[in-house]
Order: C-alpha cells, then structure tokens, then sequence
C-alpha cells in the first residue's frame, strides 16, 4: 500500500526488511553507520532515511560514519 511506503518505520521494521537483528539496526544508528531518529526509547526511520540505508546495504552510498577516515585523520594531527 501507498500509505505503509511512505510510513516511518520501526528498528524492528528495518530488521525484518533487511534480514537482520533489531539489536544491529540500532547500534548502526547509534555508531552513526545509519540515519536515523530516536523518539524516546525508540528508533524511527523516514522514506528518505530507509532509501538512504537501502543505497548504503546497496553499496551505492557510503556510511556517514568512518571510523578509519576518523582514526586516520587523529594520527595524522598527534603526529
């Protein structure tokens, strides 16, 4: 349905729609990996934020989050 697309949509939602652990989908929102958006004790994703995380799984988009760059990048200021 239309309306169920355009829906946010739950940790528990995202896990079922790309076959992984609701415990995954919210360490990847907390590591910064994934947008997404806590409304309490809950995560909500957008449409735009589930396209988003569709083209990172997809590999057409990086990760926000890079903990290599980053580490990369503090080596290079202490040095």
């Amino acid at each position: 349905m239309a309306g169920e697309e355009a829906s946010y949509l739950t940790a528990q939602d995202m896990a079922r729609r790309f076959n992984i652990g609701t415990d995954t989908v919210r360490r990847k929102v907390q590591t910064g990996e994934w947008p997404g958006a806590r409304v309490g004790r809950l995560y909500r994703f957008s449409p735009a934020q589930q396209d988003e995380i569709s083209q990172i799984i997809a590999g057409t988009k990086p990760a926000a989050y890079d903990k290599d760059r980053i580490a990369a990048a503090l080596r290079q200021l202490s040095a």
